[in-house]
């Protein structure tokens, strides 16, 4: 996210503005065709799952009408008198051909005139209570006796009721087969309460699914009629009967037999959605199933859309222009300011807004020009006190740092006479004298590190004879460095720091390495001893502008840093590294540079 805004704030102002105006028109648009669309798709959802449930309500009367109506010829049939009587004097008497022809004729008679009305009755039997079938409307009996066994009839004389069995695959005597429901009722004596036989009617699944074929609009529709064992029993698809439901692909988690209620759902089947719609029909504890397709259903929403994207991109396509125009009439005199100012920044100081405009675009141009004149004051001003400020700082740090080491040394000379060491004195003197050859440098304040080194050399001379029992010293410095430019002295306080800080409060012989060498475009200078080290405290105090309370040495170091800084800027200087009784290591940074002055 900060990455995000960090580049956007990159950016000109003119795209600014265009991104600005083109993402509110973008979002704008984008929020309306959502809207749009979202909208029109969840009414035209709605209103289907509305139709969906309305259909299947109607079919559900439907069924229900045709069942009862069915049921209704059943029992007419179990009850007509010319049946019972036959079937009474059927009973414990064996038939031959001819009686079976006059039974069957006496039956056919009874059938057709209790069915008449009707023209949905596929055929009939009658099975005797020895379970002989006598069949009207050339049914194979072959394909019905497997389906009235004996559990089946016990259920059926059980229950009195009339009792729906199937889906059944019926076969006619002569040619073809059909697919029935057979509808059955015990046939009961009316005078003697005995059971006679049972009486069947064969209901065409056609006729039901005639019931809600109308109501397929589209080719992907589809309706299915399932049984208490999940098995297909009516479907405008035959191929699918006597097949299971397959719960998976149409209902998901849901399981058909489990669903007590009426529910509407919308699945992905395949590649297309589908609004799912399951009701049941109670009577025969059957389920009722429709499949819509919502691809067909939103097939003309798809085209609306269509146009309110067209619409949408002409209209996006507009505002992009209209807000480019915008954004450069806005931006042209800023962007001309902008340009003003880059070339003030690259140093010509005296460029000036020259604006043909009024309002607050040309109050911000005069604005501009004003501000860069006072600038111009301020900065000569600035400029000249500074220069001024910086020489004397640098003399008069400077001449803190010579008197300082020249009154140790003088008075290291007069103890050595004293003492009538006058080898030692004179090689003092010697040293004190190579000393201020290299330091007195013309007047300059400027040096190269090969000095510098020789500077030092001759100061750590004179320091050796003085504390020779516990100082040693070693010089190693790069060779490509010694051409580089260093402030004169800057090493001789820190040497300084490392003897009285570190060596001379020391037990035994210590000794002190000067380490100079290039990393990449950076000098350092180390100054390390192994003497008694420094707490971060001290450390801090050496680093920090000392009090008049302090020791001399420690506004030497502060000084040393000071002038890195205001030569070379505050990313200079040096830093202390230091551990207690084991050494102490002072790290000197400068630019690399070999004329005189950086």
């Amino acid at each position: 996210m900060n990455c995000l805004v960090s580049k956007f704030n990159d950016i000109s102002l003119r795209t600014k503005i265009f991104i600005f105006y083109a993402a509110i028109l973008l979002a704008s648009l984008s929020v309306f065709a959502f809207l749009t669309i979202g909208i029109s798709n969840r009414t035209i959802v709605e209103k289907a799952t509305k139709n969906a449930e309305r259909e299947l309500a109607l079919i559900n009367n439907s069924l229900l009408n045709l069942a009862q109506s069915m049921e209704d010829y059943v029992r007419i049939l179990s009850t007509d008198n010319r049946l019972q009587n036959q079937l009474e004097r059927m009973k414990g008497n064996e038939l031959d051909s001819l009686d079976n022809i006059e039974v069957e004729k006496t039956f056919s008679t009874v059938i057709s005139n209790v069915t008449q009305p009707t023209t949905r009755i596929a055929a009939a039997s009658i099975m005797s209570s020895k379970q002989k079938l006598f069949e009207i409307g050339f049914v194979d009996n072959s394909s019905i006796y497997p389906v009235f066994d004996n559990d089946t009839v016990d259920f059926i004389i059980e229950n009195k009721t009339p009792v729906w069995i199937g889906l059944i695959k019926m076969k006619y005597k002569y040619v073809g087969n059909e697919n029935v429901f057979a509808i059955t009722k015990p046939i009961i004596g009316l005078d003697t309460g005995h059971i006679l036989g049972t009486a069947i009617l064969y209901l065409k699944e056609t006729d039901i699914a005639a019931i809600y074929l109308n109501n397929i609009v589209n080719k992907d529709d589809k309706f299915y009629i399932v049984d208490e064992q999940n098995s297909i029993i009516s479907t405008q698809d035959k191929n699918e009967l006597y097949q299971k439901f397959d719960n998976e692909r149409y209902l998901g988690e849901y399981k058909l037999q489990e669903i007590s209620h009426n529910k509407s759902l919308i699945r992905n089947i395949g590649d297309k959605r589908a609004l799912i719609a399951v009701q049941d029909f109670k009577k025969l504890n059957w389920k009722i199933v429709s499949v819509i397709s919502l691809d067909e259903i939103t097939h003309e929403n798809k085209r609306m859309t269509q146009l309110i994207i067209v619409f949408g991109a002409i209209c996006l396509i507009s505002a992009f222009i209209a807000s480019y125009l915008l954004s450069y009439t806005i931006s042209k005199p800023i962007l001309k300011l902008v340009n003003i100012m880059k070339e003030i920044k690259s140093g010509n100081l005296k460029l000036r807004a020259d604006f043909n405009v009024k309002g607050e675009i040309g109050m911000l141009g005069d604005g501009f020009n004003s501000l860069m004149d006072k600038i111009n004051i301020l900065l000569e001003q600035i400029y000249n006190e500074q220069k001024l400020k910086r020489e004397n700082e640098f003399k008069l740090l400077q001449s803190q740092i010579k008197p300082h080491f020249l009154y140790n040394t003088i008075e290291t000379i007069i103890s050595f006479i004293k003492l009538d060491l006058k080898e030692n004195a004179v090689m003092t003197a010697k040293y004190l004298a190579g000393f201020y050859r290299v330091s007195l440098s013309k007047g300059d304040d400027i040096i190269t590190i090969r000095d510098e080194i020789q500077l030092i050399d001759n100061y750590l001379s004179i320091q050796k004879l003085r504390y020779v029992e516990y100082l040693d010293y070693k010089l190693d410095f790069e060779e490509e460095i010694l051409k580089y430019r260093i402030p004169k002295l800057t090493l001789q306080p820190l040497v300084e720091n490392s003897i009285y800080h570190g060596l001379k409060q020391k037990d035994t012989k210590g000794i002190l390495t000067i380490r100079g060498y290039c990393e990449h475009d950076l000098i350092k200078i180390e100054v390390m001893d192994d003497g008694i080290g420094m707490s971060q405290e001290q450390i801090n105090r050496v680093l920090n502008r000392p009090s008049k309370h302090h020791k001399s040495t420690d506004f030497g170091v502060h000084s040393v840093d000071s002038r890195l800084k205001l030569l070379y800027g505050d990313q200079y200087g040096i830093s202390i590294e230091s551990k207690v009784q084991e050494y102490t290591k002072v790290i000197v940074r400068l630019p690399a540079v070999a004329e005189e002055g950086g």
